[in-house]
């Protein structure tokens, strides 16, 4: 499953539509466009034209953070960061890529304050949370490695545990048949245009691998991704297609609108907030992204569309009528 948020529309402030001569809209949809490409050089130069035309501007700030961080110079981003949240303080998403940057850098005490205070101002994000319990394991992990290691590894089965149990009880008996023979694990995940799965399906070892970077994330979470993997598992075979992403965006959607019990993601957010709108919005969001990942991919594959009616208990939920709001990608 690759992170279709990468893709979100910017929500940056409205422009100006000239500003000394230039068109700051236009070099701005530059620098998302190069961005959403993994052109991150080519984002950050076309982000800091922009900062020269408007320098009061601080969300472009923002935004050459994520380049910056993207090409691994935390130490700006940092920076670019901070002059951000100077203007906008109560920015919890803000925080949460503060404190990603000082964490990569190896300042896991400024990293804590910075997620901490994104869960003060959003006590539901669950990417502050388990970023808070990732950068202790960090600080553990340098008096004493051995246990570092057990501590995260007892943590997350118990968490894959109470995540497939959720995935299971969504799921009817007779579609958990064709899934008895996979198994399902934490791990390294293939790249696809430079950012890493959150979750993937090998046919050929029958094993869905949930990024060990989730290890810590909520059991809701994970168990989202689960299911979208299951929706491939459950082929028994190695292709893929649009209909078929569509198809498991689609179910990954649902029983996290129904499911996710107050807890934030900014991937599944963003996903229900698309299925909100209506089914055909987040088809085609997914459609965008899976063509512009790969342009070889076909319209359909075995099964898909199914050939029979898919066996999901689905039921209404009082989170299903929540406000969602769209994030832009954590990298």
């Amino acid at each position: 499953m690759i992170s279709i948020s990468q893709w979100s529309k910017s929500n940056y402030s409205t422009f100006r539509p000239v500003f000394n001569g230039g068109n700051i809209d236009a070099v701005i949809e530059q620098g998302d466009k190069a961005l959403n490409n993994n052109k991150d050089e080519e984002a950050l130069n076309a982000y800091k034209k922009a900062l020269n035309m408007e320098p009061d501007n601080t969300a472009i700030n923002r935004k050459i953070a994520k380049a910056q961080h993207k090409l691994k110079d935390y130490k700006s981003a940092e920076e670019n960061l901070k002059i951000y949240i100077n203007q906008n303080p109560n920015d919890a998403e803000a925080w949460i890529e503060l404190g990603e940057a000082q964490r990569q850098r190896g300042m896991y005490s400024n990293a804590i304050t910075s997620f901490e205070t994104a869960l003060n101002l959003d006590n539901s994000n669950d990417l502050a949370k388990r970023s808070i319990l990732e950068t202790k394991n960090n600080i553990t992990s340098i008096y004493s490695p051995q246990r570092a290691y057990e501590e995260k590894q007892a943590y997350a089965q118990k968490n894959l545990q109470e995540a497939l149990q959720m995935a299971v009880n969504y799921m009817t008996p007779e579609y958990m048949k064709d899934l008895s023979d996979v198994q399902i694990k934490f791990g390294k995940t293939a790249t696809m245009g430079g950012t890493s799965n959150i979750a993937q399906y090998e046919n050929a070892i029958k094993t869905i691998t949930i990024s060990d970077t989730y290890q810590y994330a909520a059991p809701q979470v994970i168990a989202a991704y689960l299911v979208h993997e299951s929706v491939h598992a459950k082929d028994k075979d190695p292709y893929t297609s649009v209909r078929e992403e569509q198809d498991a965006y689609t179910i990954a959607t649902k029983f996290w609108i129904n499911n996710s019990n107050g807890v934030k993601d900014p991937e599944m957010d963003y996903a229900a907030e698309l299925y909100t709108k209506s089914p055909e919005t987040l088809n085609k969001r997914v459609e965008e992204i899976y063509v512009m990942r790969d342009p070889d991919i076909a319209k359909t594959s075995p099964n898909h569309p199914p050939q029979k009616k898919t066996f999901f208990k689905f039921s209404k939920n009082k989170a299903a009528s929540q406000p969602l709001t769209a994030y832009d990608a954590i990298a």
